[in-house]
């Protein structure tokens, strides 16, 4: 290796660690600022998910415009699709249309920003590339592994509201489309393939592989209970914990060991149940 080029890789790897570095302290800025603002006509959960949903379309944005070199039409017409059913889905219990644009536009820059950055990287996550069968038998693994912690989220829920009452079947599975490909897309695989390609030179190393995940679990379910940690602190520390081992993880580690389909699956599979027993 020239001393030219050596340069050039410690500088391309300081660049990465400090593209990290800012998705960590933007995203510990706004959870902050979401609870020193007032809150009008708005909830701290419902606030933080649209500041870190519009922070990463405008991150995926920019990742498309400066790869745009390498764009296919492929990805965009998958990320639409994806895009257009997540949209259709959240109209179900949110018939808001400036909501369902803002997480159909959502869907289509971060898949196809993410294919992007993952294109010819040491770490792949498969976007819908292999076989109708493979996908299938990876979507039933993801249902078969979402089956137990699905029983146990009901579980909670039904202990915390002491009540049961049963859904459409149908209306439950649309419904259940939104959080499964939106949050997957946007929140997990995008910054899969973000912090996995500002860190692409620091890889096989293990350390960088758990950066990626903790990264594309911890802030997702930290999401979810702004409103907990302001009532109860430890509560909330403990949720944050069991969400992010229990349904967290293994939805980041499906994307990374099948695919993103998988992982979706996985995650529609639980939201389904819930919505289905009326929780």
């Amino acid at each position: 290796m020239t001393q030219e080029s050596s340069s050039t890789l410690r500088h391309t790897r300081l660049f990465g660690c400090i593209g990290v570095a800012s998705i960590i302290a933007v995203y510990s800025a706004l959870y902050t600022t979401n609870y020193l603002l007032p809150v009008e006509n708005i909830n701290l959960t419902s606030r933080i998910w649209n500041w870190s949903q519009t922070a990463l379309t405008l991150t995926a944005i920019v990742v498309i415009l400066l790869r745009l070199k390498q764009l296919t039409l492929r990805p965009v017409l998958i990320g639409l699709a994806l895009g257009l059913v997540s949209a259709v889905s959240h109209w179900q219990h949110d018939p808001y249309i400036f909501w369902c644009a803002q997480e159909g536009l959502a869907v289509l820059f971060c898949f196809t920003a993410g294919v992007l950055l993952f294109k010819d990287r040491v770490v792949i996550v498969n976007t819908f590339d292999a076989s109708p069968l493979i996908q299938l038998k990876n979507a039933g693994i993801g249902i078969l592994f979402a089956l137990p912690l699905a029983v146990l989220n009901n579980l909670y829920f039904y202990l915390n509201s002491g009540s049961m009452q049963f859904t459409s079947l149908v209306t439950s599975a649309l419904e259940a489309l939104s959080p499964a490909i939106h949050e997957e897309v946007v929140f997990r695989f995008f910054i899969l393939a973000l912090v996995i390609f500002l860190l692409r030179y620091y890889l096989p190393d293990r350390r960088v592989m758990a950066l990626a995940v903790f990264l594309a679990v911890v802030p997702h379910s930290l999401n979810h209970l702004p409103e907990l940690f302001q009532q109860n602190p430890v509560m909330g520390l403990v949720m944050l914990t069991l969400t992010s081992l229990l349904f967290g993880l293994p939805m980041a580690l499906l994307q990374i060991k099948k695919d993103l389909g998988s992982a979706i699956a996985f995650h529609w599979f639980i939201d389904f149940a819930r919505f289905f027993f009326g929780f």
